[in-house]
């Protein structure tokens, strides 16, 4: 289906005239060799496949219903878009933080561990968010990418933006439809996030019910966090659809291709 085009029914927020600001729908005409689906940090922390959550540390999607979400959202949204995207032929990436370069010795890593100087007030306040010696005793040290939603074949696993850039531009996409963790962090301002990647040309769409943001107890009923991120996302760096709109236009395209 190289010369087959997606037509997707999307939206963003439009902010000015900011007296009369809302959403837009607009149909993105993307041809799917020049389209990627994104993995953003899948992380299996409290999934069957990984280590369990620890009450004792505040990592990962942070506390237990988000981390629950996000187990629901990978198993019944991520990874039925990664296998609708397969099915048409368009590229699947996935992107994951360098710390688990430790679970993943195959791939390239910058990081040099942390700082060998931090200041004690900042040490308080990270132990104090997230536990104390999190990066080494929380379930943080042993968390591989998601197995439900881990690379097929040969479908690039990378943890930095450059090198995600150098594997869409050898293969001519231009244009990247997001799904993964968190809403109102990493999906937009990490390596291979939203904000790195239209600094470098893309065309970013995040699929709404494909990701949840790290939601405490008293935000979670309400989405505050990923509603939040949600809003940056549509409004400042690209557009919004959902999977049964992706879903919608792949049925659509395989309608017109029989």
């Amino acid at each position: 289906m190289s010369e087959a085009t997606l037509q997707l029914s999307a939206r963003y927020y439009r902010s000015v005239p900011t007296d009369r600001a809302g959403y837009e729908e607009v149909t993105l005409s993307l041809p799917v060799d020049k389209t990627a689906l994104v993995g953003m940090h899948c992380w299996n922390i409290g999934c069957p496949d990984g280590p369990p959550e620890d009450n004792d540390y505040c990592v990962g999607m942070g506390w237990p219903q988000a981390t629950e979400e996000a187990g629901r959202i990978m198993a019944e949204v991520i990874r039925p878009a990664m296998d609708l995207a397969r099915s048409i032929g368009m590229a699947v990436c996935h992107v994951e933080t360098d710390w688990m370069d430790r679970q993943y010795t195959s791939i390239a890593s910058r990081r040099e561990g942390e700082p060998a100087s931090i200041h004690p007030r900042q040490r308080e306040m990270l132990e104090r968010a997230h536990g104390v010696d999190y990066m080494e005793r929380s379930p943080l040290a042993k968390m591989r990418r998601a197995e439900i939603v881990s690379p097929v074949g040969d479908e690039p696993l990378v943890f930095y933006s450059d090198v995600l850039d150098e594997y869409l531009r050898s293969h001519d996409v231009d244009t990247l439809i997001y799904t993964g963790f968190a809403a109102d962090m990493c999906l937009l301002g990490a390596e291979g996030g939203a904000r790195q990647m239209l600094a470098r040309g893309y065309r970013c769409v995040v699929m709404r019910d494909a990701t949840v943001g790290v939601e405490s107890p008293d935000t979670f009923p309400q989405r505050l966090a990923t509603n939040y991120g949600l809003h940056i996302f549509e409004w400042s760096l690209g557009y919004g659809c959902s999977f049964a709109q992706f879903k919608t236009a792949i049925e659509k395209l395989n309608g017109e291709q029989t």
